[in-house]
């Protein structure tokens, strides 16, 4: 029997948008959302902030670059669903796990994220969804 990649629970849900602050103030004014911290994450050539909403989080994605791959996302299919990230203990094994089972990875090392420690796999391999792994980094809490 060969291991499967365990997750624990969706993580958030990635959404690539034109304007983060026009889609700040949108889900703010719409849904209730409050304001969120927006951060700039030059290796993967966006602005990003992870808002809550009920259970789960949104990951609004603002290409800072054309080039990026999120900027080529809009420039194909425009605004809208970018990815589905989920949560994972020990992601470097569950990295080699898919690999091992041969899903196409974009990542075959973790590396790191808004969210924590991250690697994406192919939307080949996930019936056309990019999907995100994500280990969350500990809370001062633990």
């Amino acid at each position: 029997m060969s291991e499967v990649c365990a997750i624990n629970y969706i993580d958030h849900v990635g959404v690539a948008v034109k304007d983060i602050d026009a889609a700040l103030e949108f889900f703010g004014r719409v849904f209730g959302v409050p304001p969120a911290e927006v951060s700039l994450l030059e290796d993967q050539g966006v602005r990003a902030t992870l808002i809550q909403v009920g259970q789960t989080r949104l990951e609004l994605l603002e290409p800072v670059d054309a080039a990026s791959a999120v900027g080529r996302f809009i420039e194909r299919r425009g605004e809208g669903l970018h990815h589905l990230a989920l949560n994972v203990d020990g992601i470097g094994e569950k990295l080699r796990i898919l690999d091992a089972q041969g899903l196409r990875l974009i990542d075959r090392e973790p590396r790191h994220g808004l969210s924590g420690t991250i690697g994406f796999v192919h939307p080949s391999a996930v019936f056309g969804v990019l999907t995100e792994l994500v280990e969350s980094a500990p809370s001062a809490e633990s």
